[in-house]
């Protein structure tokens, strides 16, 4: 969809259109979904905080100063969602369970090979996990991440520099 299409489609959002906001809806899910996915490692908790976040965004889309904003917005909402839901579940998931959740976003992995990388990706710090999840699976930029997160764009490209490190080191041990 060019820019011009996307920013009528977001101004109709704002004004109230519940089918424009599905129609970006469509457009995000994915993404939303597998970052959800990678933070809770759950595929239920990730479809809930996906599910909540989608609904306060409609319910406050009049709050949206910017069009292009549209998609960092969404996903800051997401990250609060994530959040919460991760202080409800306190327990880590174990690996057997994490294998099974996480086959949407590691493909074409023999069953141990999963339950390592799923491993060395929960041994990484919160901010790391975030950062990393934000950049590789939604494909955000720094400073995207940044504006999600309100983390320095610099210290946001340190997580994502670290944590790679960090992974490339873990598997390759």
């Amino acid at each position: 969809m060019d820019r011009l299409s996307r920013k009528k489609l977001i101004e109709r959002a704002v004004s109230g259109d519940t089918e424009a906001f599905s129609k970006l809806y469509e457009q995000i899910y994915k993404q939303l979904y597998y970052y959800a996915l990678a933070n809770l490692r759950n595929t239920e908790d990730a479809a809930d905080a996906v599910q909540d976040a989608v609904l306060d965004g409609f319910a406050g889309i009049k709050t949206l100063r910017d069009w292009r904003a549209f998609d960092s917005w969404l996903f800051a909402i997401l990250v609060a969602k994530i959040k919460q839901k991760q202080k409800e579940n306190a327990e880590r998931l174990a690996c057997r369970d994490s294998v099974q959740n996480i086959d949407a976003v590691i493909k074409d992995t023999h069953e141990y090979e999963r339950c390592e990388i799923v491993e060395e990706f929960a041994g990484l710090k919160e901010e790391e996990r975030l950062c990393l999840t934000l950049s590789l699976i939604a494909g955000c930029r720094p400073k995207q991440i940044s504006e999600i997160t309100g983390i320095n764009q610099s210290t946001v490209r340190s997580h994502i520099s670290r944590g790679k490190k960090k992974l490339r080191k873990g598997l390759s041990e």
